[in-house]
């Protein structure tokens, strides 16, 4: 079994690379997808509702998640209340995902770095985009260049986390090309499994 994580910059194209690794072969994995289904334990309510008032999960999904986001995002201690809550959980069920694997498995952690958890993987993939490319990128979720900076502000510097990774991806150009460059380091991870 060959495990790789994959974080990077946000909006960089991290979920396209994922689909294209998926398409080769690969077992895929999201943390984000995993920490939102945390949200569904009870005591993982009861203790947000014990903070949040009683009713706060009321309402559409998409709504509820709109609120956790502007909480953690807007209040440093939120944020804090929040990774207390869910990384413990979400990382012993990401561990236990990679465990129950074979094959090639990525698994697209966005906090790779920030949970300490780069030490799992035979290697680290660091999406990388332009604040430029990541804008236009994540114009459906209308986050501007000052939303985006804003949510990585509570992360490590991505120079940082950039040096500590094995493979770089600029995502420079169009999506044909974008994808292009991840069948090629796919093709690379599957010869070694």
């Amino acid at each position: 079994m060959l495990t790789i994580g994959l974080t990077g910059d946000v909006g960089a194209g991290k979920s396209t690379l994922c689909r294209v690794w998926k398409r080769m072969g690969a077992t895929v994995y999201d943390a984000d997808t995993v920490a939102r289904s945390m949200w569904n334990l009870p005591e993982v309510r009861k203790t947000a509702e014990k903070r949040w008032g009683k009713g706060f999960f009321k309402g559409k999904s998409s709504v509820v998640f709109s609120k956790i986001a502007n909480k953690i995002f807007n209040d440093n201690e939120e944020y804090e209340f929040v990774s207390k809550l869910l990384h413990k959980r979400t990382m012993e069920e990401l561990e236990h995902l990679i465990k129950s694997s074979e094959g090639l498995v990525i698994v697209e952690i966005p906090l790779l770095y920030e949970c300490g958890v780069s030490n799992w993987f035979d290697g680290v993939v660091y999406a990388a985009a332009s604040i430029e490319k990541r804008v236009e990128r994540n114009a459906t979720r209308n986050w501007n260049s000052e939303e985006i900076l804003r949510r990585e502000s509570k992360l490590i510097p991505r120079e940082e986390k950039i040096s500590r990774s094995d493979w770089v991806l600029e995502n420079t150009g169009t999506l044909k090309e974008w994808r292009i460059k991840a069948r090629k380091l796919g093709k690379i991870f599957l010869a070694k499994t």
